[in-house]
């Protein structure tokens, strides 16, 4: 670090960035403003009116905007080392802010991105596919969110479909990092079904699971940006959703405990140390108690 003052700004909902010690991360001296999303559109969001029926305003982008400008105004800005983070559906927010949040700093400054457990999808079966596109479509009209995905994209595509990760991720020219489970355990559930979590967590899977989660797997790993020099991303076999810093001690592989952990594999990618593109050879979900 050089003694040169650093800034993680994360957005997430997850019990997994709460206090941070010493011993639970690189990032345990780093200058950390934790943005708890509320406006269920990862801070995309921009109506003018209240929803005449709740009477909520859905300004999402708007509250992301006053919390990055006050961060900059109390010394942000002087920061040598920044990354806009998100978990979950926070990640997405990271993506679609992360080249402007960028665009806020002089060019000498090492800013990047990072989404974990956000790569969610629109799987190629029209029925496990309903649920997010569902939600996705919906929040996306409601919040008019169009607003604030790329223009060249939604000129394309739908706005919902501009929603997904994978079509988002073609767009961003910051360096950004992907973390993600191959058997995303939020996805599993909401995708699939309880019944498949539960298994899952018991050690219960059948045959067939395996057909659901084998396909699920390769459906992540090819929508998956293009590797890059400047974009990175591990995908491992861990069965969870949104590590947080405090669960980044693991294994990249869990059942090869000399692999780097997922902290290693990230602080390396953001200081340029080496490219990751990394993804867990194991093809059956790894669960234990401690599981993030």
């Amino acid at each position: 670090m050089s003694g040169l003052p650093s800034a993680w700004v994360i957005n997430t909902s997850s019990r997994g960035y709460s206090v941070i010690k010493k011993n639970d991360t690189y990032f345990y001296n780093w200058n950390r403003v934790i943005v708890r999303y509320c406006d269920g559109a990862s801070f995309s969001g921009d109506v003018d009116q209240p929803d005449p029926e709740t009477k909520l305003f859905y300004r999402g982008a708007r509250i992301y905007k006053s919390v990055i400008n006050e961060l900059m105004a109390k010394g942000m800005k002087d920061a040598q080392n920044v990354i806009l983070a998100g978990g979950s559906a926070g990640g997405i927010g990271a993506m679609i802010h992360c080249d402007n949040f960028r665009s806020l700093f002089h060019p000498t400054v090492n800013v990047k991105c990072y989404a974990d457990s956000s790569f969610f999808l629109k799987l190629k079966d029209p029925k496990h596919a309903k649920y997010f596109k569902t939600v996705f479509g919906t929040v996306v009209e409601l919040q008019q969110v169009a607003k604030a995905l790329p223009a060249e994209c939604i000129s394309k595509r739908s706005p919902a479909s501009c929603f997904f990760p994978k079509h988002l991720v073609k767009y961003i020219k910051t360096p950004i990092y992907f973390l993600n489970s191959a058997f995303d355990s939020y996805q599993i559930r909401t995708t699939f079904s309880e019944r498949l979590h539960y298994r899952i967590e018991k050690h219960k899977v059948t045959p067939n699971d395996m057909k659901l989660l084998r396909s699920f797997r390769l459906q992540l790993i090819n929508a998956l940006p293009t590797p890059s020099a400047t974009n990175g991303y591990v995908v491992t076999s861990q069965f969870g959703h949104s590590f947080g810093p405090k669960s980044l001690k693991v294994p990249m592989f869990p059942q090869n405990t000399k692999s780097k952990t997922l902290e290693e594999a990230l602080v390396q990618w953001f200081f340029n140390e080496g490219r990751f593109h990394i993804v867990d050879p194991n093809d059956e979900p790894f669960w234990n108690a401690t599981a993030p």
